[in-house]
């Protein structure tokens, strides 16, 4: 079993492309496990307001953020989420504890589903993910119990999920994401392609540590 936990936030475009491919990856792989652990980028509204006096300001900072996506998937165009307008002040802690809801639901796969369609609502159709009512209506879309959803996506224990996530993180000196630590040892840092994953996932299924490709431990790091 190897097991690939994946730190990441809802606003972060190299996690979107990470996420994708994973999602190619692990269908191939029967005893590979993807672990979700929230990290945040902005982690409060001051810190974007520190770079972004006026909404119209923070929308040029996510566009920036949209902007890197065309490198990476052909006909991406970031004028059409910014243009809608809905996204100015947008910070980590709400989409992340949504995950966090969907996570006691469904557990792994749970947060990866709603994880995603966030990112799609984001990234794709330009929605604001910190507005309660869009994070409802992912938790629709992705079938949980909403109920419950609404209970939860705004709970201590959420709150506490995504801090103990985050702190876990910094112990291992992750200081951004994306990030894949690999059977707690192996650290992985950034967008990599989805070629060099298979590689790393391959090396470790046939010889149980790197033999084929370069790691380093995270206290290597």
């Amino acid at each position: 079993m190897i097991e690939i936990k994946f730190f990441h936030d809802v606003l972060c475009p190299f996690c979107f492309l990470t996420s994708m491919r994973l999602k190619n990856i692990v269908k191939d792989y029967q005893d590979l496990k993807i672990k979700h652990k929230a990290f945040m980028m902005i982690s409060s509204l001051e810190d974007l307001k520190a770079i972004a006096p006026t909404e119209a300001d923070a929308r040029e900072v996510f566009k920036n953020e949209f902007n890197i996506l065309t490198r990476y998937l052909k006909d991406y165009d970031p004028d059409k989420p910014i243009s809608k307008g809905k996204i100015g002040y947008v910070w980590s802690l709400p989409p992340l504890m949504a995950c966090k809801a969907a996570e006691f639901q469904k557990g792994d796969e749970g947060h990866w589903d709603y994880f995603s369609k966030a990112q799609e609502k984001f990234f794709i159709e330009g929605e604001d993910v910190t507005n309660d009512d869009v994070l409802i209506s992912i938790a629709k879309e992705v079938n949980l119990d909403v109920e419950k959803f609404i209970q939860d996506f705004k709970s201590k224990k959420a709150k506490l999920a995504v801090i103990q996530d985050e702190e876990e993180a910094k112990a291992m000196g992750i200081r951004g994401v994306p990030a894949l630590l690999i059977n707690d040892k192996w650290l992985i840092r950034g967008l990599q392609s989805e070629e060099y994953l298979r590689k790393v996932i391959e090396d470790l299924e046939k010889n149980g540590e790197p033999k084929n490709v370069e790691l380093k431990a995270y206290w290597e790091q």
